[in-house]
């Protein structure tokens, strides 16, 4: 095999010399005409002779009713089979893209599938020139033969993509990148261990009905180093390929136009198209993150400042304005309307929200000025102007682990963070209460009821996707962006969400989980999740976690300071870690909140909306693992109720909230002591547990795997 593949120019002389078609073929290839589109390289060649691969007919019920031609008995005469070893042949391309254009091919007749290749892929990488690249088209990817098991090898010349993987410094480790030159993420791989690469690949998002992910791959040898590319596909062919007339644009990519070299047969397209044209056909055949609808604030007025020009698609605006409701409409410079999409004229275009409340019912919670990208849509709700920002997610996630933690933290949590809270964020866009608040999550105010249990989730919004509080996750603009450490680690982990048995996990996380996580059905629905479980948040085995669930246990557990990841961060860590606000919260691990009995009794009223006279007595009655109380009976002097789930015990004991719902009560002769742990649900990760890891060296991969037990990295785009 070896032989083969360090002397394929020997190879392709022979076989010209015995097939004279394909010598013309080959030839034809000098008049082939090249034009460059753009300063990236992107680049168009007109190539009569592969309207043969362009309208090959590539449906299942369309490939079962013709002859394949890789097949041995139906290949011409003069065709030359170089055994390839392993099962494979190589075989000269009798339509060449390339000036040497070769296929290695399966010997038996087989559908095309990369499981049955990728190995075989790497170890021709690894022996070929220098000069020469291997590549895979999916069978939903621009395979003209998705019936038939095969690979291509090309010369290097004259691709951008190549020029730009040979022109740039490989990956420094071995973690993939993700680089984007045309408009579309391109991962990038270093080294020829098959395991790694389909580790990667197994990952990716596989269509209901089809077998693998669709795919372009290519490798190629740069100085002894194996360097792979993948490009994630949505579809075969783009709309203009099935337009008629002047709409119909005969472009069907394979992995060559992915890689920036677009094939057109057709002598119009290749005069016509633009690099605008080209770009629309990539982002068509290109799997596509989408886009969300973040609700931002809501008030009866809304200034707001647009830092360049916007439009609303018939006028131009920029500079300060300035909109508010009026009899359930939006009075825009005095015409009322229903809603207002504002759209920035030029990418990276920004606008400015004034008096934006962050930390809603928290105890820090401010107004601050924020400033954002994407488009801003005004609509009412509630008698209110609502701001919602819609822009792309990886975007959206730049800002969400800027503002959830700092992006001066250690690069490995930035990127455990990213990874979650795109998880948490897509899975929420999947869920079944997308389009409509589960009823569980709507407020409860019946006051004959003596049992009042509920949650919130981000179900709760119907008008728009998530939103920027931490009632979601937070989500500050571009206001908390003020490093490019947060761009980075959402760059590296383009795409990568967590999954568990193949399926997207809805991963949760909190601030501090006070030295045990706590499980999914404590603070929500009463559904188990296999990853979002009770654990130590230690490095050492501690043996069989204590039951928490028993009130004695819980007692001993929460005044006492056990060793725990979130019980070891310095100053340093917290500095780097924490945004400003938060660190006005030092006792975040062990704390102690103090009230008289007119306090408390004042405040559940308030908070609570019920009358049950003077508090006599709290009374934790069920926890979790973590020892978090998700029901608690409350006595008072008029009535005796049971309030639950976490969060409702938080917010209707406390002004603001208290830090999380894993306390104990002591009674005091003129009220109650509640001393607790931890701050937040305590589900899924904890963030400064996670900070603490990554200074302590852990790599973002084993963060996740501590705080998600049998999860795994996917891709969802």
């Amino acid at each position: 095999m070896e032989d083969i593949f360090k002397h394929l120019g020997q190879c392709l002389e022979e076989q010209l010399a015995k097939w004279p078609a394909a010598k013309q073929a080959f030839d034809n290839l000098e008049q082939v005409q090249t034009r460059v589109l753009s300063s990236s390289g992107l680049a168009l060649q007109h190539n009569p002779a592969r309207i043969i691969s362009t309208t090959a007919k590539v449906k299942p019920a369309e490939t079962a009713v013709r002859s394949c031609f890789l097949c041995p008995q139906n290949r011409p005469q003069e065709q030359i089979s170089f055994d390839a070893g392993d099962g494979f042949e190589l075989l000269l391309n009798p339509y060449p893209i390339l000036r040497e254009h070769f296929c290695v091919v399966s010997r038996e007749h087989r559908p095309q599938k990369f499981s049955d290749c990728y190995e075989k892929m790497l170890r021709i990488a690894e022996v070929l020139e220098p000069g020469y690249m291997i590549f895979y088209n999916g069978p939903r990817s621009g395979a003209s033969a998705p019936d038939h098991l095969h690979m291509q090898i090309g010369r290097l010349e004259g691709i951008p993509l190549l020029d730009k993987l040979r022109e740039n410094e490989p990956p420094a480790k071995d973690e993939p990148v993700t680089i984007q030159p045309f408009g579309f993420p391109i991962i990038v791989i270093k080294g020829s261990d098959p395991a790694r690469l389909w580790d990667y690949i197994s990952g990716m998002t596989v269509y209901d009905g089809e077998y693998e992910p669709r795919m372009n791959v290519l490798s190629f040898n740069r100085e002894g180093q194996v360097i792979t590319a993948i490009i994630p596909r949505g579809k075969h062919r783009p709309d203009c390929y099935y337009s008629d007339g002047h709409d119909k644009v005969m472009v069907s990519p394979g992995a060559v136009d992915m890689f920036g070299l677009v094939i057109t047969p057709r002598k119009e397209d290749f005069e016509s198209l633009t690099e605008k044209q080209v770009l629309d056909i990539y982002r068509q055949v290109t799997q596509q993150q989408p886009k969300i609808r973040v609700g931002i604030m809501a008030e009866k007025e809304v200034r707001f400042c647009l830092n360049d020009s916007f439009t609303d698609g018939r006028s131009v605006f920029e500079g300060e304005m300035q909109i508010s409701a009026s009899g359930g409409k939006l009075n825009w410079n005095g015409v009322l309307i229903d809603s207002l999409t504002l759209k920035p004229s030029e990418h990276g275009s920004t606008f400015t929200l004034h008096d934006v409340t962050i930390g809603i019912g928290f105890h820090w919670e401010r107004k601050e000025d924020q400033t954002f990208s994407g488009q801003l849509k005004f609509i009412i709700e509630n008698g209110l102007v609502r701001a919602i920002n819609i822009l792309p997610v990886e975007d959206y996630l730049t800002s969400v682990i800027s503002s959830e933690m700092k992006p001066t933290a250690t690069k490995e949590f930035l990127k455990a963070h990213a990874v979650i809270s795109r998880s948490w964020v897509l899975a929420q866009l999947r869920s079944p209460y997308h389009t409509a608040a589960a009823p569980a999550a709507t407020p409860q105010r019946d006051y004959i009821l003596d049992r009042i249990i509920k949650w919130y989730d981000h179900d709760q919004h119907t008008l728009f996707d998530v939103c920027a509080d931490d009632h979601c996750q937070r989500y500050q603009g571009r206001t908390r962006i003020i490093s490019a450490a947060a761009e980075t680690a959402v760059k590296e982990t383009f795409g990568q969400t967590l999954t568990f048995e193949g399926h997207l996990c809805d991963a949760r996380f909190s601030k501090c989980c006070g030295g045990i996580t706590e499980e999914f059905e404590t603070c929500w629905q009463d559904e188990h999740k296999p990853y979002l479980i009770a654990l130590r948040d230690s490095s050492i085995n501690e043996g069989q976690l204590p039951d928490l669930t028993i009130e004695e246990n819980a007692r001993q557990w929460i005044l006492s300071e056990p060793k725990s990841f979130c019980n070891s961060a310095d100053g340093n860590i917290l500095s780097e870690s924490l945004n400003g606000y938060d660190l006005e919260t030092p006792d975040y691990y062990r704390w102690t909140v103090e009230y008289t009995t007119a306090q408390v009794s004042d405040i559940f009223r308030r908070k609570s909306g019920l009358d049950i006279g003077d508090i006599v007595d709290l009374r934790p009655i069920k926890r979790g693992p973590s020892g978090r109380i998700c029901e608690i009976e409350i006595e008072g002097t008029k009535q005796t109720v049971t309030i639950g789930k976490e969060l409702e015990i938080r917010r209707t004991l406390s002004e603001s909230h208290l830090f999380s719902s894993a306390f104990i009560v002591e009674k005091t002769q003129d009220g109650f002591i509640l001393k607790g742990a931890g701050w937040g649900h305590g589900v899924g990760l904890c963030q400064i547990g996670a900070a603490v890891m990554a200074s302590k060296g852990y790599t973002y991969r084993e963060i996740l795997r501590h705080y998600y037990p049998g999860t795994a990295l996917g891709r969802f785009y």
